[in-house]
């Protein structure tokens, strides 16, 4: 006679440490667009916590992009966490009043600067992609393998908690998501 399986357990939350919500509960977002064979993704990632995400771009209008920084806002407010500050690069200025509709404040880079935290994302996630791409056989990719491929590697950048993290036990994933 067969045995039935336990059930997975599904719709638990990993509760955030009340050690690290009272830390860093204000969050700075560094924020950049990256292209990859000329697809324009979002990338941003949160100064203490470590969480990226990276969002393929339809197009790089102002507008398109600030609606992609609201999904971030919304992902951390879920969370408890609150969105301060936005650093990003000076091609971000038209956002300033709509970011500070929302209470945020943007720190914008000076002309021919980077986002050094966001700049050092983007290199990690092309690095990753790479090396995904060199183990394929194939010499031309899709445009949607491509976008999979960078979120596969955000995915995957998420899992394990950074070195320089809020928490070696907690990854970004499940302090942000949940899950």
């Amino acid at each position: 006679m067969r045995k039935a399986s336990n059930q997975v357990r599904s719709g638990d939350l990993v509760p955030i440490p009340a050690t690290i919500l009272a830390h860093y509960r204000k969050i700075v977002l560094c924020v950049d667009v990256m292209k990859v064979n000329k697809l324009p993704f979002l990338v941003t990632i949160s100064r203490a916590i470590k969480f990226g995400t990276v969002a393929w771009l339809k197009n790089a209008k102002a507008d398109t992009i600030l609606q992609q920084i609201k999904t971030v806002r919304n992902t951390y407010i879920k969370r408890g966490f609150l969105m301060e500050i936005v650093e990003m690069d000076e091609q971000c200025e038209p956002f300033r009043g709509d970011l500070a509709e929302m209470g945020i404040t943007l720190n914008k880079c000076s002309r021919e600067e980077h986002v050094p935290v966001a700049e050092r994302r983007i290199r990690t996630l092309k690095e990753r992609c790479r090396c995904i791409t060199n183990t394929l056989p194939f010499p031309k990719l899709p445009g949607m393998l491509i976008v999979q491929i960078v979120s596969t590697c955000n995915f995957w950048l998420n899992i394990y908690p950074p070195k320089d993290g809020v928490s070696r036990n907690i990854n970004p994933r499940e302090l942000i998501t949940g899950f």
